[in-house]
């Protein structure tokens, strides 16, 4: 069974959401934790340095992101392994504890979430593919004002994905079991109010 969550991402003015796109076989789902309100204000942060890919599956997720990017006119993204390395750790406690929440710590990224279970892979592009599918409820606008629905976490992936301002990015999938979680950072963060995604 396929579902999305979304959440306020905890470290940021509203920013990405996270997409838990398949139920758990057996068991209870992971815990869902909101953010708290007091995590959300902007740190200043130092921009990431520019890293290249380490493996195949770095390089897809990268490519996934920037053929979505390419078609809005938003600049390609560049690798960085700060990011990717912050989102290893959070993904790490993420299959640990059996949560899926953001990472409430004060990171100044943005960040999308994403897990699967059933025991099957999932590839890059299909993970990454789930927040792009969001675009069908995407309305070109000024943020939160961006979604058909009227609420912007249904398309917060997407926006931050496509968000022209951010020009990092960093991510690590972790599977334990039959789950994994792929937990992606942007830099500089991008859903802030009262600008356009592109």
């Amino acid at each position: 069974m396929r579902r999305s969550l979304f959440l306020i991402l905890a470290a940021i003015l509203p920013a990405a959401a996270c997409a838990d796109a398949y139920a758990p076989q057996t068991g209870r789902a992971p815990l869902i934790e909101p953010a708290s309100q007091s995590a959300r204000q902007v740190v200043p942060i130092t921009p990431p340095r520019s890293s290249r890919p380490s493996d195949q599956i770095e390089a897809r997720l990268l490519a996934a992101h920037n053929a979505e990017r390419a078609l809005v006119g938003s600049r390609p993204l560049i690798w960085s392994e700060e990011l990717e390395a912050e989102a290893r750790g959070w993904a790490g406690q993420l299959i640990s504890s059996g949560r899926f929440a953001h990472d409430p710590s004060m990171h100044g990224h943005g960040e999308n979430l994403w897990s699967g279970w059933g025991g099957r892979a999932f590839t890059p592009e299909e993970m990454v593919g789930e927040w792009i599918a969001e675009k069908a409820q995407y309305r070109e606008g000024v943020f939160p004002n961006v979604s058909r629905t009227g609420d912007w976490s249904d398309v917060g992936h997407y926006s931050q994905l496509v968000w022209g301002g951010t020009t990092h990015v960093g991510c690590a999938i972790v599977s334990r079991d039959d789950r994994s979680v792929l937990a992606c950072r942007y830099a500089p963060p991008g859903n802030i109010d009262g600008r356009r995604a592109y």
